[in-house]
């Protein structure tokens, strides 16, 4: 996958722990990410099938924050 290679360390790091479905739904947000070039992701939920990634500006650029609710 070429995105792969426009991703910062952590981010790739962090796709390789997930499952196909689990990466497709993460990995548009990464690449918004990394558009923009200024905020990290952050995945949020219980889960995954309750779970949400999105840009937040609260997390450096190319760090990934998780948090379980």
């Amino acid at each position: 996958m070429s995105e792969m290679n426009e991703l910062p360390e952590e981010y790739v790091q962090y796709l390789e722990t997930l499952d196909e479905r689990h990466s497709a739904m993460v990995l548009p947000v990464m690449l918004e990410s990394v558009a923009e070039g200024m905020h990290g992701v952050h995945v949020r939920g219980l889960g995954h099938h309750s779970e949400q990634a999105l840009v937040d500006e609260t997390v450096p650029f190319g760090k990934v924050k998780i948090t379980t609710i």
